[in-house]
């Protein structure tokens, strides 16, 4: 996926709402934003690559070995499988494994009845310089996939020595039951035509799209229409479409069996380490979009784009001699083990660089990295209130671009061929897309691999976006439900729970399927031996500790240092007990749908939000004030008063001028009972610093509070003069000390 032009964009908490450019007219046909609700279903995903989606199950490939599984009945992320795979590792001797790992998933066709998830995984090498990256198959059973029931389909050999990248490894089925297999060139970029050795190269499956059938017991048969027949010398029958750099994720129609990837190219007028090259000899380093309605050559690294060739070099005297010609293109390379001649070079439908592309100029400028998605059939028996995209987006081809953050569509005509270029029509802002997946219902699904790099804690996501005509709601995003709130956000031992989806069995206060946080810490917090006797119950697992709420797996993969880390964090976990916990509360205006929360209970829920991470149990609101009125339940005597906010002067974050609260038995006549006034400067940034005041006992059922937002930025921060963010996580009412 990543290449040397790919700009990897690192995100980071920017308080300004950015809605996309669309060119007026270009997408009149479709419903308007607010028409599409935009769902973020799964959080703290780890460097996901791929998804499968089946019924109501998305199967998530990590890279750094874990499958994981969504349930979109219940809104459970579970860990399915850990893989021992070899990944990117810090040190010199792990520089090799640039993007090994997990790299790609698919479900069986017949999955409802067999239960097969294919997996393509990078197989642990040890310090060998060749590994092999298997696609393997396993059965899904109880939750899990059963490592046991593996059945190896076939395998890639690699090699992992300095600087070799691009392993794709992207999964597909056609709806023939033939399944397609992304594998990148693996070669050393800093190389001249380096590609020759394996993309042009008839002999070996790197740098293709492959297409096998899987056998009944593993292994696989080979379709007719590949490529080269079997027994061709020199030549895998396995091979579909070869003269490939990067084909990171691919797709194929299910009415048509056509072929569709995104390759990620070069970097503008490459020429690897050769000098004295002329430039104007170099083409532009074009990503592309490819369609191949039959097994063909597509050209890399002899052309790319619209065919434009990269000049042919003599290395022994060191001299540009010519250059390819994509109707007779001859790999006449030393290192090329198969065929000499190849088939003609096809061209790309769609190629773009850095600088404004004048033949597609609505794909932007920058930094690129094509991703290949789906495409769209509208399907007239889906009922009304599945969320499927309407008609108008049917037989529209899905594109994305990582690195630009965008999700679009190719309009097809009746031949397959492109019409046109259309932008998504929402103003949601895509996190560098992944892939791009369609479920039955017709509802789009888009995996964000949240920031760049191979950081396990990254911040990936799982998004759904549903057709919603529900008077103008729907283009509010809804968050999933927020794994692991209250334990310490920046400790360690937080970040391995989220990788490890702790979330799916443990909550906050609420039994799931093991017992919640709160539990834990009532159960154990005065036990002498309480870390140990924890520790050994992650690593082995458990049954019946607690009754009847399901037995804990064990998790042999983590070492026991991580173990305790999360153990500690456990144990740092602490809710805000007070009057006003889990009571009703209404807001007079809503949160900034960017800001959101969980709504407007994450103001009672007694988990204090964290000013390093104000995504999290946090209500966001931009130029306005808070007014919020809880009700009690019933008449009390109210002694104090408080609210928990935060000033985050770099981000436009500050703390409310003053803050207001009045009491009320009926819930229509209020009276003030409190006003707190501060003295902390605004340019001066605050810890999540809580505002509260003692009184003289009132007797009240309903509060309301009247937080005043400071408005407007003041003249000295760089953002002067547009709106003040106010972010408040917690209403405290006759707080607990």
């Amino acid at each position: 996926m990543h290449h040397l032009r790919l700009l990897i964009p690192t995100f980071f908490i920017l308080l300004i709402s950015f809605a996309g450019a669309q060119a007026p007219g270009e997408a009149n046909s479709f419903p308007p934003s607010k028409d599409f609700a935009v769902e973020t279903v799964a959080m703290d995903l780890s460097n996901p690559m791929e998804m499968a989606i089946a019924g109501d199950l998305v199967f998530i490939a990590e890279l750094h070995g874990k499958i994981k599984v969504v349930d979109l009945t219940t809104g459970i992320t579970r860990v399915a499988a850990h893989l021992e795979v070899d990944y990117r590792k810090p040190g010199p001797k792990w520089s090799w494994d640039v993007e090994s790992g997990v790299m790609g998933i698919a479900v069986d066709p017949n999955f409802k009845t067999n239960k097969w998830v294919y997996v393509c995984y990078t197989q642990p090498g040890g310090e060998s310089l060749k590994h092999d990256h298997l696609v393997s198959r396993f059965r899904y059973e109880d939750g899990l996939l059963n490592k046991a029931t593996e059945q190896i389909i076939l395998k890639i050999p690699s090699l992992r020595d300095k600087d070799r990248i691009h392993e794709a490894g992207s999964l597909a089925f056609g709806p023939k039951g033939n399944l397609y297999i992304s594998s990148g060139d693996n070669q050393d970029h800093t190389q001249y035509l380096y590609s020759a050795r394996t993309s042009t190269n008839s002999a070996v499956l790197n740098g293709k799209i492959l297409r096998v059938r899987p056998g009944k017991n593993g292994g696989y048969t080979i379709p007719p229409g590949n490529l080269f027949p079997p027994d061709t010398p020199n030549t895998r029958p396995e091979i579909y479409v070869m003269g490939l750099r990067n084909p990171f994720r691919i797709s194929v129609d299910q009415k048509t069996s056509h072929l569709y990837w995104g390759e990620n190219g070069p970097a503008d007028y490459y020429c690897g380490n050769l000098k004295n090259v002329d430039e104007k000899l170099l083409p532009l380093g074009y990503d592309e979009f490819n369609q191949a309605q039959k097994a063909g050559f597509y050209g890399w690294p002899f052309f790319i784009g619209p065919n434009e060739s990269y000049p042919t070099y003599a290395f022994d005297t060191k001299t540009v001699t010519g250059a390819f010609d994509p109707k007779k293109p001859i790999n006449d390379l030393k290192e090329n083990t198969g065929v000499s001649a190849l088939p003609s070079a096809q061209k790309p439908m769609i190629w773009y660089s850095h600088p404004p592309s004048k033949t597609f100029p609505s794909l932007g400028q920058g930094g690129a990295s094509a991703i290949g998605g789906p495409v769209y059939y509208y399907d007239e028996s889906r009922t009304s209130d599945a969320g499927g995209l309407p008609k108008s987006f049917d037989h529209h081809w899905f594109i994305a671009d990582y690195a630009r953050g965008w999700v679009k569509m190719v309009e097809l005509d009746k031949n397959e061929k492109m019409v046109t270029i259309k932008p998504f029509p929402t103003d949601h802002r895509f996190q560098t897309p992944t892939n791009v997946k369609f479920n039955q219902n017709g509802q789009l699904f888009v995996l964000q691999y949240g920031k760049g790099g191979w950081d396990p804690n990254n911040g990936g996501s799982l998004l759904r976006i549903s057709h919603r005509i529900d008077g103008g709601l729907a283009g509010n995003q809804v968050v999933a439900m927020r794994p692991l709130r209250g334990l310490p956000s920046g400790h360690p031992g937080t970040a391995l729970m989220r990788q490890n989806n702790c979330a799916a069995c443990h909550q906050t206060e609420d039994t799931l399927i093991g017992p919640s946080f709160q539990t834990i810490i009532e159960r154990y917090g005065d036990l002498t031996t309480r870390k140990d006797y924890l520790k050994e119950q992650i690593l082995k697992g458990s049954k019946g500790v607690w009754g009847e709420i399901h037995q804990m797996p064990p998790h042999p993969y983590l070492k026991d240092d991580q173990i305790e880390q999360m153990v500690d964090a456990i144990f740092a976990f602490k809710l805000a007990k007070h009057s006003a916990n889990n009571r009703p509360v209404a807001l007079v205006t809503p949160a900034s749908p960017n800001y959101p929360g969980t709504g407007s209970a994450e103001l009672v829920d007694g988990i204090m939000g964290d000013e390093s991470d104000l995504k999290t149990d946090w209500l966001g609101f931009e130029g306005e004030d808070l007014i919020a009125t809880i009700d009690l339940g019933k008449t009390m005597a109210i002694h104090e008063l408080g609210l928990s906010s935060c000033q985050v002067t770099a981000s436009g974050v500050f703390l409310p001028a003053t803050i207001e609260f009045l009491g009320s038995g009926d819930g229509k006549a209020f009276q003030s009972i409190a006003i707190i006034k501060h003295d902390i400067p605004i340019n001066e940034a605050t810890k999540n610093i809580t505002l509260s005041t003692k009184i003289k006992p009132v007797k009240a059922r309903y509060i309301r509070v009247h937080a005043k937002s400071l408005g407007t930025i003041p003249d000295w921060h760089p953002a002067k003069g547009r709106k003040a963010w106010l972010f408040v996580d917690e209403l405290l009412v006759n707080p607990v000390n």
